[in-house]
């Protein structure tokens, strides 16, 4: 029954009925577990609804008295029956308590935030912090060229002078990066727990230190990004994801997992230039879909001989990707979906 009192995912699912599902597929998994189960939830409820009430201290007279005085007519044999499962039930709680408490601290201590990344970076050389508390973006220009835009209630750390392999900087809120190409001098950018490296791109990174999410969008190029655990200031690159523009990840510091996918409203990575192509008159769905592919530099995957006899005319224009893409597959009786950053399209073909 221990393992279940400190598993935190299953006091939830006693508490809240988070991931009930799953918890219920162990039970029918492990039958001979069911009975140990039922017990570790009607303990965590006693002890959670003994705790709302705060009738249940840490003295164990007192609650003893209590037990006593709402137990007058009860028989010696069943007060001590009850005294014996509150004193038991107590000791568990106090152990929960204890564990939970080891399990938060050690999580506290674990976590990579911004405090603690330029305090490790400051021991290698002086670093110069900009803080913004207004609600005008703040411009930060650096050495080598690039340029960081710092929004509000944010903090940005750097070296005056980048060393002559890489350049490291450190962010705690929302900015926006637009940095200068340098493939021998790679770019970095600590944002909590996430590191982005790049060589010369444009992308934004919010990374609030209390936000339960750190997330990173690119705008034009390319960004690797990774997860860094503990605090070290150093490549680590065995689960990186790369994304491109209209990209973006986002780390969720609950589940500690990354995911990446496209955002919410893809915008055109360059605007069409006088004389470019907008107009499309009776040509096959997959010129306009590889265009559209070009110009937002997201991936369209669709079967090429299905939708090569479904023959459209269009109009490009610079609004989201998701507008114009509803309206093709709306004309054409298709249907798309995300999966993994890029879009899929479905269609039973044309006549």
């Amino acid at each position: 029954m221990k393992d279940f009192l400190n598993d935190d995912a299953f006091v939830r699912w006693a508490l809240h009925n988070e991931q009930d599902a799953y918890w219920q597929k162990v039970m029918v998994d492990y039958p001979d577990k069911q009975d140990i189960i039922r017990q570790a939830l009607e303990l965590i409820q006693q002890l959670h609804n003994a705790e709302e009430y705060r009738t249940l201290t840490l003295s164990e007279e007192q609650n003893w008295k209590r037990l006593r005085k709402n137990t007058v007519h009860a028989s010696p044999l069943a007060l001590w029956s009850q005294k014996r499962y509150w004193v038991g039930a107590l000791s568990v709680f106090i152990i929960v308590a204890l564990v939970g408490g080891l399990l938060w601290i050690k999580k506290a201590t674990d976590s990579t935030t911004y405090t603690k990344l330029v305090t490790k970076a400051s021991e290698k050389s002086p670093l110069i912090e900009k803080v913004n508390n207004s609600d005008t973006t703040l411009k930060i220009n650096l050495e080598d060229g690039s340029v960081v835009y710092l929004k509000k209630n944010s903090r940005f750390s750097y070296p005056a002078h980048f060393t002559a392999k890489s350049r490291e900087t450190f962010l705690s809120g929302e900015a926006f990066f637009q940095i200068a190409p340098n493939p021998k001098k790679p770019f970095y950018v600590y944002a909590n727990e996430l590191v982005t490296q790049v060589l010369g791109t444009s992308f934004d990174i919010k990374a609030f230190d209390n936000d339960q999410r750190v997330q990173i969008k690119v705008r034009t190029g390319r960004v690797s990004v990774y997860k860094q655990n503990p605090i070290r200031l150093a490549s680590e690159e065995s689960q990186h994801l790369i994304l491109l523009p209209n990209q973006q990840v986002v780390f969720n510091r609950e589940t500690e997992s990354l995911s990446k996918q496209l955002v919410a409203d893809p915008i055109p990575i360059q605007p069409l230039v006088k004389g470019e192509k907008r107009y499309f008159e009776d040509v096959p769905a997959t010129t306009v879909l590889q265009a559209l592919e070009k110009r937002y530099g997201v991936r369209i995957l669709y079967d090429e001989e299905l939708l090569a006899k479904c023959i459209i005319t269009t109009t490009l224009s610079d609004q989201p990707l998701t507008n114009q893409l509803d309206l093709i597959c709306q004309t054409i009786g298709a249907t798309y979906r995300e999966m993994d950053a890029q879009l899929v399209v479905q269609s039973a073909g044309c006549p």
